[in-house]
């Protein structure tokens, strides 16, 4: 079956816009398990303080799957590099993380919701691995930098919307209920059942994930070889031995697990960190998660423009002061209100970051090695998710799970960004445009897809 079409090297708007998309239902996901409804789920169910509170139980699923990426992400990318396919393994895995969201509904008590939560959170994160390996192809002709801020942008888009949509069902299980009729057994009654954000949420991720299943087209820049489990292991550690070989991605490789380290540990520990050390209940949280994500829906388009202008280095380097600002300005906080004055920015650094990123190791990968390097790229990423919730289930045991524990754990987070930088800036200046003209002129004839 053929794809859609594109000429001259430049991928199709119909492609283009369906890659989008992915990153508007991907990041439905990523706000209501990993981010809100999920942690205070948990939270709601074991109370807090100390290592066994639900901020100290999240941080350490959250170590457990980011692990569990360690060891299969550089994989993954490494087979989807031998058979030059990325989209049916952007299915299958995305597919397994939608049922898995789902049967958080049911999930009878919290162990087996965190073991619900690893799962998933692991076939969503193994997904990323693939979505990001296209973005040479939906952004031939039209700008790596652009297309990866406008897809940034539209999660963030989906962030709010699913904030609120999702809220809906948690706070209105009651009137909801009797209008989807025998659909709608799952739904529990009460004051802010959490529990009702997760099948919407499957549903949401599901829907808006179609398009680049059967709409984006999956060329290959290499002959395909046969599928071999121990060729793709050895390919990797032949990788990880030979980095210093392709120049500036071991060091760029160290800052990504440094920098991401600091700013995804601040973000899974945002609506925990304003409930303990302020107080704040669940609207006032939601409030500024949704204030937030409408800077970061900025960010992301503006840095986005800006990379294809002044290039991915400076504009990262801009994004991680960014974040030393917000992080340092969150743990001084003298009230709720700061957190509000931090929220605007964190938004910005945190649409840059992804958005910039990508495209960082777009410009210094090997084109046919573009899988196996976003496997590394995500095993830098959950590296770093290993270490920065377990620092901060650590740092929680040790000062108490109270607003003087959160504040140290957040406040040491500015060491970590600051160390990123600092291997940043020592990774060399270079633009994606090569790369991308590699898929540009296989995307004109003969495009290997799944149908539509």
């Amino acid at each position: 079956m053929r794809g859609p079409r594109v000429s001259g090297g430049r991928a199709s708007r119909l492609a283009a816009f369906s890659w989008i998309l992915y990153d508007f239902s991907n990041t439905v996901f990523s706000v209501a398990v990993l981010s809100f409804f999920f942690p205070l789920w948990v939270e709601e169910r074991v109370g807090s303080g100390g290592f066994l509170s639900g901020a100290g139980l999240v941080n350490s699923a959250t170590a457990v799957s980011a692990l569990l990426v360690v060891l299969t992400a550089p994989v993954l990318g490494a087979i989807a590099d031998l058979r030059q396919r990325r989209v049916p393994y952007l299915i299958l895995l995305t597919v397994i993380a939608v049922a898995l969201t789902a049967a958080l509904d049911v999930a009878g008590g919290v162990a087996v919701g965190l073991a619900l939560f690893v799962a998933a959170d692991l076939s969503y994160q193994s997904a990323l691995v693939f979505y990001n390996a296209l973005l040479p192809v939906v952004s031939a002709g039209r700008g790596a930098g652009r297309l990866s801020g406008y897809g940034t942008a539209a999660g963030y888009v989906g962030t709010i919307l699913g904030l609120v949509a999702l809220t809906y069902f948690v706070d209105n299980g009651e009137t909801v209920r009797p209008l989807l009729g025998p659909l709608g057994g799952w739904l529990e009654t009460g004051d802010e059942v959490y529990s009702n954000a997760f099948v919407p949420t499957a549903v949401i991720y599901l829907i808006f994930s179609l398009p680049v299943f059967f709409l984006v087209p999956d060329p290959a820049v290499s002959a395909r070889r046969p599928l071999n489990l121990r060729v793709a292991y050895r390919g990797v550690v032949r990788t990880v031995k030979n980095l210093p070989d392709y120049a500036g991605t071991g060091t760029f490789i160290v800052a990504t697990v440094l920098y991401t380290d600091a700013a995804n540990t601040a973000i899974a520990n945002m609506a925990l960190y304003g409930r303990v050390v302020f107080e704040m209940d669940g609207t006032q949280v939601r409030n500024l998660l949704l204030f937030s994500t409408v800077f970061a829906v900025v960010g992301s388009a503006g840095f986005g423009l800006l990379t294809d202008r002044v290039g991915p280095k400076r504009s990262l380097v801009g994004v991680l002061v960014l974040w030393l600002a917000a992080i340092v300005l969150a743990a001084a906080a003298l009230g709720a209100w700061m957190l509000f004055l931090a929220g605007p920015i964190v938004g910005i650094a945190l649409g840059g970051m992804w958005t910039v990123g990508r495209v960082m190791l777009v410009a210094l990968s090997p084109p046919e090695k573009l899988g196996e390097f976003f496997g590394l790229f995500s095993l830098a990423g959950k590296v770093s998710a290993v270490f920065g919730p377990a620092l901060t289930a650590l740092l929680l045991f040790i000062f108490g799970g109270g607003a003087f524990g959160y504040r140290i754990s957040i406040g040491s987070l500015a060491i970590i960004m600051a160390l990123g930088l600092y291997f940043l800036l020592r990774v060399p200046d270079a633009g994606p445009e090569r790369n991308v003209d590699e898929f540009a002129p296989k995307t004109g004839a003969t495009l290997d897809s799944p149908a539509p």
